[in-house]
């Protein structure tokens, strides 16, 4: 038995199925919501020999037309969007082909820009094998790559047909990448759930340690969170935003990076602290809420700081220079996702900038 969300998005309503069952039935999901319309598998090369890719092709059939993409943030570029669109019209995909995302985010985000624009517009669906992807990116339809003066500045919102979680991909992931897409499943309960959190504390560990039922339980409440959220804001024009929780910091980290040394879901972890601290110095969170939240942190082995992570000394200048790229910012005007206490956050307006930059220099930048 699988569990159903429906994301009721106006014109482009679609379900998201979570078991354990889900890649063993892709023929049938196919045949349900495609009849017999030809297929396309565009898969992380790091899933070349994975039995669920082997799975995925036995299901589907011998016909079914397979594109690798290299792992890792870089392929989030106008090259590798290039290359993809060559290998499409390369193997005759046209308007009725059907394109399957299998990955992590990096493949779902650069496979659903490819199916948003690749001939104006053809169907494709998630089928998102990390837990990042499988709780965020892979719902809502934001898709994108990067460029040089920032994270996701390209790209469209442009629906899946279908997301298909098969907690069974996980089994396989390191403990590493189930604690980075930890950071992302917290939010949840940060921004407007706290009864979540509570549950995280007491079964976080398990869900690290791929307990099915922890994972069903906490993958369905995310998901089920962010489609009631997308339904209601499809294209952020409003509370979509809070999603965002600890994402303006940890995207100018990342961009200054060059998109290495360290993962998405480590930059959120720091840039989530931030946002609590930010909030508690600016006297709209308690320090109990900061320290609780720090403390849960530490316990599951988030990075709470970034400087071990970058292993140099950051520029606050540089980070407010990076903030100012950020989709939220209008007019230079810097916005943040912040709290009044665990599961209340908000969407806060043209952020002081000499404040935002006293902030981070007490907070180890220079």
């Amino acid at each position: 038995m699988s569990k159903v969300i429906k994301v009721n998005i106006k014109n482009n309503p679609y379900k998201i199925f979570i078991g354990t069952e889900i890649l063993n039935n892709i023929d049938k999901f196919h045949r349900e919501y495609f009849n017999d319309r030809s297929k396309i598998v565009i898969y992380d090369k790091i899933l070349n020999n994975s039995v669920y890719l082997k799975q995925i092709i036995k299901k589907l059939g011998k016909n079914t037309n397979l594109i690798p993409i290299n792992s890792g943030e870089k392929s989030k570029s106008k090259k590798s969007l290039y290359d993809l669109y060559n290998n499409l019209f390369s193997n005759n995909v046209d308007r009725s082909s059907v394109i399957y995302a299998f990955g992590g985010g990096v493949i779902g985000d650069l496979s659903g820009f490819a199916a948003a624009t690749y001939m104006r517009g053809i169907d494709y669906v998630q089928v998102p094998t990390t837990l990042l992807s499988q709780i965020d990116s892979s719902v809502g339809g934001k898709t994108a790559i990067n460029s040089s003066f920032g994270k996701n500045l390209i790209g469209a919102f442009y629906q899946p047909k279908l997301v298909l979680i098969d907690l069974n991909t996980l089994d396989s992931l390191p403990k590493s990448q189930m604690i980075v897409g930890y950071a992302e499943m917290i939010k949840y309960g940060l921004i407007n759930n706290k009864k979540f959190f509570e549950w995280l504390e007491i079964n976080g560990k398990n869900v690290i340690s791929k307990n099915k039922k922890s994972l069903e339980k906490a993958i369905y409440i995310c998901c089920k969170s962010k489609a009631d959220i997308v339904k209601k804001d499809e294209k952020e024009n409003g509370q979509r935003a809070l999603l965002n929780l600890g994402h303006t910091f940890g995207h100018a980290f990342e961009r200054l990076a060059n998109f290495k040394k360290f993962s998405h879901g480590e930059a959120i972890s720091v840039g989530i602290i931030l946002a609590f601290k930010f909030s508690c110095e600016s006297k709209l969170c308690k320090k109990d809420d900061l320290s609780r939240v720090y403390n849960h942190f530490n316990e599951i082995k988030l990075p709470c700081e970034i400087g071990h992570l970058f292993k140099k000394n950051i520029k606050a200048v540089d980070i407010i220079s990076s903030m100012k790229l950020d989709k939220k910012t209008i007019n230079s005007a810097i916005k943040l996702i912040l709290v009044k206490g665990i599961g209340k956050a908000f969407i806060a307006d043209k952020i002081n900038e000499k404040k935002l930059s006293l902030f981070l220099k007490n907070n180890g930048f220079f």
